[in-house]
C-alpha cells in the first residue's frame, strides 16, 4: 500500500503517482531475455587466465600455426566448442 504525504497535490501529479502505484503492486511480468550479438563491443567482461609454461607454449604454437592472436585463439576455441554442442 502506497504511503502517501499530506500536501497540495496537483491532479496531473496524483494520477502519475496513482499509475506508479499500481504498477508497483501488480504482479511482474514475465522479462524477455536480451538479444546478444556476436559482434558486439567487447566492455562487458575480462578475465584473468593464468597459464602455466606448458599451457602458455601450446597457445603460442597454435596462434603461429594459425595466424590468430592469443586472444582471438580462445575466442575461437569458445566459439568452436559452443557451436559443436559443447555448450550445452
Amino acid at each position: 500500500m502506497v504511503k502517501r504525504r499530506e500536501r497540495a497535490v496537483q491532479i496531473a501529479d496524483a494520477e502519475k503517482i496513482e499509475a506508479f502505484a499500481a504498477q508497483a503492486e501488480s504482479k511482474p511480468t514475465q522479462r524477455q531475455e536480451p538479444v546478444l550479438s556476436k559482434d558486439a563491443k567487447r566492455d562487458f567482461k575480462a578475465i584473468r587466465v593464468p597459464f602455466n609454461e606448458y599451457e602458455f607454449t601450446q597457445l603460442e604454437g597454435l596462434c603461429e600455426k594459425t595466424q590468430r592472436s592469443k586472444l582471438n585463439m580462445i575466442r575461437h576455441a569458445l566459439s568452436f566448442y559452443a557451436e559443436n554442442g559443447f555448450g550445452e
